[in-house]
């Protein structure tokens, strides 16, 4: 990569990054950028976390602190310094009056999709006043923003010892142990917290090693005095009650034991989010936050055993909502096959003692154990468990057999929303008052992701495909198989390409729920238009047309075809923000945000008749299914539930007794 270490105010640099640098930069008055793309990265966020290593004592390595100790510092003076050389290439001068503009802020920074994808980045760049930037290179970039680091399974096994979290899904623990920010050591004696005075930082601690000692400082008969509380060791842990309160002091003294001490810490905007559900839990016997300061300690150190005798709350919830549904996997009758996917089969079923109906999805587990996803499959059944809405298709419960895992869903069986926009797109354009049937369908994926973003579930692939229509014609989201629980934002470039927000698609890919109304925006936008709002170029390589709806995603305002509902296109807009804090819905009102839209007062949406299902719907029918679907792929009708032998998503699965990946089927 050519680069000065010193430039000049309003000189002109050409870059043409090596795949191997990313850059973050600070700005006075920011900088003009041509030709190459804008992304957020968590450059930022590393500089804020290095907080961390300015523990009053301590020594800590956080994973994102390092990357502040890894960078190059750039900077220039205006009207001083040493002008680079522009290097006009073949391809810019090609692109002529296409090249673009835009303006870089503190904080912005490029080159990330060049270390990702090993391709070069071709950029011109002046300094509009002085600046500093910083560049880092691969290995240390990957590294310092790998949420799962080297020791991120010696985390998880941590916090599985932790007892105030044994009530949480193990969905949830894997997800607090993305969001560690390293161990920290102390010296023995060393005070970690300070009695009364204002936490600098506020951490959650939790012993890796060593012990650590809880004391109180107090007045007796006018003299001060140390009262010793309790001694704490390994899964111990500190600091949320303060956290939990609202507290800016420590209520206690808390000091590394004999032999020094390790803990794993945490933000606590982060562990409040987890703590705060464990309170409220009907069977928890943690004590409250503002109980009496002695009754908290020795309450901590008597340990938080249940009144269920230790068995996790969310497992009693599991165990109940199994046993309201009674039918057992040799009482169900294949009806057809619904449809395949990349992993599995789903199956319309019937229970005919009760006269049920049910959607079936089978999995290979020879087929889950190769592509290595036993914790996917074992997270949508978490996740499914939490989810009880009318919008959401229900899981009613789940079975095994020697070679399948099934999901027992409920079927809705109006077709998918795809289907109505492909089969009757007169819904979309003779409608009355236009854009009511757009909205309505709007409204049932906004209360879908409404209920998912209160359990901070994110589903990440909502599309037509995933909205299927019930008997009435109400729209309920399906497909968990992307969905992830997310405390505060996840790094991992997931999704159905035409519908992935920019900030999954930049690396490193960090994104919360906001990624969800960007992928309503589109959803939207398609079934009132008929396609989806940014384009592939055309190109077949699916990295390529990752990156050309990307590019296309930059190309400034959106364009609508001529009948697309007038009433719409703002609200659109708003969901389609580049950036993810600007989106409608990722702000403090959310989904309320999103309903309390001009779109949806314009067409006098009655949103209360709508929850009761009282609203009429744009479209409904009755099912059908075709001859054909009683047979499989040869034509014949084995009846079974499970997939074919023959079937390419079927393997064969010899069971290790030592793997119980599906223990809990």
């Amino acid at each position: 990569m050519r680069l000065q270490d010193t430039f000049t105010h309003n000189c002109p640099i050409i870059m043409q990054c090596h795949p191997e640098w990313t850059l973050l930069v600070h700005f006075a008055n920011g900088w003009r950028k041509g030709t190459s793309m804008v992304t957020a990265s968590l450059f930022v966020g590393a500089a804020q976390n290095q907080k961390a290593d300015l523990h009053p004592g301590g020594r800590a390595q956080p994973r994102q602190g390092a990357a502040a100790r890894q960078v190059r510092r750039l900077s220039g003076i205006a009207g001083g310094g040493v002008p680079s050389q522009p290097q006009q290439n073949d391809e810019h001068k090609e692109r002529g009056n296409a090249d673009t503009e835009t303006s870089l802020a503190a904080g912005d920074s490029f080159g990330e999709l060049s270390i990702l994808y090993k391709m070069p980045m071709h950029a011109e760049f002046s300094a509009k006043e002085d600046c500093t930037m910083y560049v880092i290179d691969r290995q240390h970039f990957t590294a310092c923003f790998n949420r799962r680091g080297k020791r991120f399974d010696e985390f998880l096994s941590l916090l599985e010892e932790v007892q105030i979290l044994s009530p949480l899904l193990a969905s949830e623990r894997f997800e607090l142990a993305c969001n560690a920010i390293g161990l920290v050591e102390f010296q023995p004696g060393e005070r970690v917290l300070h009695q009364g005075l204002m936490r600098s930082a506020k951490l959650w601690y939790v012993i890796h090693s060593g012990t650590g000692v809880v004391s109180l400082d107090q007045e007796k008969n006018g003299k001060k005095e140390n009262e010793f509380l309790t001694n704490l060791s390994r899964a111990a842990h500190f600091g949320e009650r303060s956290l939990l309160r609202g507290d800016a002091a420590a209520p206690v003294n808390i000091d590394a034991g004999p032999d020094g001490m390790v803990c794993l810490t945490f933000w606590g905007d982060t562990i409040c989010v987890l703590l705060r559900k464990v309170l409220e839990q009907e069977n928890s016997v943690a004590p409250s936050p503002f109980s009496d300061l002695k009754e908290w300690w020795v309450r901590k150190a008597r340990g938080f055993k249940s009144r269920d005798d230790g068995v996790n709350r969310m497992m009693i919830s599991w165990d109940r909502m199994q046993s309201n549904c009674q039918v057992e996997l040799d009482e169900l009758t294949k009806v057809c096959v619904l449809g395949k996917g990349a992993y599995g089969q789903v199956c319309l079923v019937e229970d005919s003692m009760r006269g049920q109906r049910y959607a079936l999805k089978a999995l290979s587990k020879g087929h889950v154990a190769k592509q290595g996803t036993q914790r996917l499959v074992n997270g949508e059944r978490e996740i499914l468990s939490m989810i009880d809405s009318s919008f959401v298709i229900r899981l009613h419960r789940t079975y095994k057999d020697a070679q399948h895992v099934y999901f027992l869903l409920e079927a809705a069986l109006g077709g998918s929303l795809v289907q109505v926009v492909k089969d009757h797109p007169e819904i979309f354009v003779q409608d009355a008052p236009r854009g009511h049937s757009g909205a309505f369908y709007a409204a049932c994926v906004i209360a879908a992701l409404e209920h998912l973003h209160e359990r901070r579930i994110v589903h990440r692939d909502i599309k037509p495909e995933n909205a299927l229509l019930d008997e009435h014609g109400y729209a309920k989201v399906c497909d968990m198989g992307f969905a992830r629980f997310v405390l505060s934002k996840t790094n991992t470039l997931v999704g159905t390409p035409d519908y992935m927000a920019p900030e999954v698609i930049d690396f490193p890919h960090t994104h919360n729920s906001s990624v969800d109304w960007w992928a309503l925006g589109v959803l939207t936008y398609e079934i009132l238009s008929g396609h989806t709002p940014f384009t592939d170029e055309g190109v077949s390589d699916p990295m390529e047309r990752l990156l050309a709806i990307r590019r296309s995603q930059e190309q400034g305002p959106l364009q609508y075809p001529f009948h697309f509902p007038q009433v719409a296109k703002g609200f659109v807009a708003q969901l389609l923000q580049i950036r993810p804090h600007e989106r409608l819905g990722a702000g403090r009102g959310g989904a309320q945000d999103v309903r309390d839209h001009a779109m949806f007062r314009t067409l006098a949406f009655d949103f209360r008749a709508f929850h009761e299902q009282k609203l009429p719907t744009p479209f409904h029918k009755q099912w059908s299914y075709p001859e054909h679907f009683f047979t499989d792929d040869f034509g014949l009708d084995r009846g079974q539930l499970g997939l074919d032998t023959s079937d390419s998503l079927f393997i064969p699965y010899d069971a290790d007794p030592a793997d119980d990946w599906d223990a809990k089927f």
